[in-house]
């Protein structure tokens, strides 16, 4: 079973390097969808971990990138994860075992911080694995777009990431692709995440814009009314 990886880079010229050579060897398609003017593409065309580089001139988000390069390969199994990101050794093939069940439409993974220190790692632990253990059984799934795939076909045949909503539209596609298949957690396809966004806006502030954001989404109302829609 192919597969491949999105990575949306709007202005990671700091990351990318990184992000690219933890997907070397990962035995997938690489599809880098850049935005920006800050030389990420140079540095995403250089690297050999990167089998396309796509020029996102529209830049209208990791939604809109994202599905973008959903759209630009034919594998059957599409993995995304982000310039700010790097993921685990085998991650693909984690992912990509659970598609042998062809009721399996999406697979979701745990976050770990990266370059942070012990309080990031224990929060990241509550909040991106233990919870994602309590949440997702009970229905509420939550995969992230740095760590998430889904069966092409049924991704794009739900619309993808919805590039309407401001954040949480990870959630959003998650939730909407369980209307055609399972879609599973699995706790050791992790991958790690930068902290800049913990550091400049504080656990407890992106907590509660998280928590506003799900309670406008479960009444059908934008989540964030503008938060987070620049890259």
């Amino acid at each position: 079973m192919d597969a491949a990886v999105v990575v949306p880079a709007y202005n990671e010229r700091e990351g990318i390097e990184r992000a690219l050579s933890a997907l070397a060897g990962q035995d997938a398609e690489v599809v880098v969808v850049v935005g920006g003017d800050d030389g990420t593409e140079d540095v995403a065309r250089a690297h050999s971990a990167a089998d396309r580089v796509l020029r996102d001139d529209r830049e209208d988000g990791p939604a809109a990138a994202r599905n973008r390069g959903a759209r630009a390969t034919e594998c059957e199994v599409v993995c995304f994860t982000d310039a700010d990101t790097v993921v685990g050794p085998g991650w693909v093939a984690r992912h990509r075992a659970h598609y042998h069940d062809r009721g399996v439409v999406g697979v979701g993974g745990p976050l770990r911080a990266l370059d942070g220190d012990w309080t990031d790692e224990v929060l990241f632990r509550v909040l991106s694995d233990w919870w994602y253990r309590v949440s997702w059984p009970a229905g509420f799934v939550q995969a992230s777009g740095n760590n998430c795939s889904y069966r092409r076909e049924a991704f794009l045949d739900a619309g993808g990431f919805d590039e309407d909503l401001p954040f949480m539209e990870d959630t959003d596609c998650s939730l909407r692709m369980r209307a055609y298949g399972d879609v599973v957690y699995d706790r050791h396809a992790w991958v790690e995440t930068s902290v800049r966004r913990q550091r400049e806006e504080g656990y407890l502030g992106l907590f509660l814009t998280y928590a506003l954001g799900y309670a406008r989404y479960a009444r059908g109302k934008d989540p964030g009314e503008g938060y987070f829609r620049d890259w």
